[in-house]
């Protein structure tokens, strides 16, 4: 399986490598420079700032080394190699730098041209969803359960799922929401426990989840925490696919997607039961996609990217209506 064309786990940016980005953004740099400049050590003996490059930027696809031997941003040239030496055409890797965001600070590989013509059908997804302790990923909740199911070929094909031991109590609100309490977790493993087999499902598939950004972030927080990696690749949020080929549902919750396209929902707000019941209506909604002409990957990013025209509702007049009975008698 070719990790890079869905979801893979890479280094967290560092000090010294939003340094290496900013100052490989205006071009490749020879490694003696490069280091001189991202550790302030001007004139360092080659061979140190050889070992001291590789050591950096070792597993990083954004870091790339060109055929002159210069380091350089991938993607965004020619005849590269990455930071392991493997020889990389242009356009071959996982994405190219992004020059909008802390200038070329951190490399958006979500979503690289190359795979524009990549048919929906043969993509390989995993929906993914996450029960939590409360909704703030970065500042305290944890995950309870996750669970991932993977669609490969237009089929359900595995379904991984955990209890999790969020290691702080659960609300009594999330407790009645999900039913998951602190007896049913306090003998589960930790989230550091589960990364291996997590990471075993996501890896090379599309992350796909209903309002994605939520589970997104529990997952990378976690990661996070855990490794000391973060997830990057290709994702779907299967709300905004909804807004697109469901415009007619006043709603697009998990509930009213399911209804519409008549998936029962086993085990509401429990994760297993939400990602099966979000992966038969994902199935449901790339078959409505091929059948608009939607076929590709750059189609959907294309759809995706188109504003929604929203109907206005129509204010009542305030001008006088006409009587049209008598209504004293």
């Amino acid at each position: 399986m070719d990790l890079t064309r869905g979801v893979y786990s890479q280094p967290e940016d560092t000090l010294l490598t939003s340094r290496a980005l900013d100052y490989l953004a205006a071009g490749p740099a020879d490694v003696v420079d490069l280091i001189g400049h991202v550790c302030s050590l001007p004139g360092a003996p080659r061979i140190v700032a050889e070992h001291m490059a590789h050591a950096m930027f070792a597993g990083r696809r954004e870091f790339v080394r060109g055929l002159d031997g210069r380091w350089m941003i991938g993607d965004l040239y020619p005849n590269q190699r990455d930071a392991g030496g493997e020889k990389r055409e242009a356009g071959s890797g996982t994405g190219a730098a992004d020059h909008s965001r802390r200038s070329l600070s951190r490399f958006a590989s979500h979503s690289p041209s190359c795979f524009a013509n990549e048919s929906l059908h043969k993509l390989s997804y995993v929906v993914v969803d996450t029960e939590t302790t409360g909704g703030r990923a970065w500042s305290g909740d944890r995950i309870t359960e996750i669970a991932a199911v993977v669609v490969r070929d237009g089929e359900i094909v595995e379904l991984f799922e955990t209890l999790v031991n969020p290691q702080r109590p659960i609300p009594y609100f999330v407790t009645q929401l999900t039913n998951i309490t602190w007896d049913m977790v306090q003998d589960k493993p930790t989230f550091a426990r589960v990364v291996p087999d997590v990471m075993r499902v996501l890896e090379g598939n599309v992350f796909v989840a209903h309002n994605m950004m939520f589970d997104w972030r529990f997952v990378t927080s976690e990661l996070s925490r855990s490794t000391g990696r973060r997830l990057a690749g290709r994702r779907l949020c299967t709300v905004k696919i909804a807004r697109k080929v469901l415009p007619q549902l006043s709603r697009r919750s998990l509930d009213h997607v399911a209804r519409y396209y008549g998936v029962e929902i086993r085990g509401r707000h429990r994760a297993a039961g939400d990602a099966l019941a979000t992966a038969k209506c994902l199935l449901r909604m790339l078959s409505d996609l091929g059948d608009r002409g939607c076929a590709t990957w750059g189609d959907l990013e294309t759809l995706l990217r188109t504003p929604t025209i929203r109907r206005k509702k129509r204010r009542a007049s305030g001008l006088p209506t006409p009587v049209l009975r008598d209504t004293t008698a």
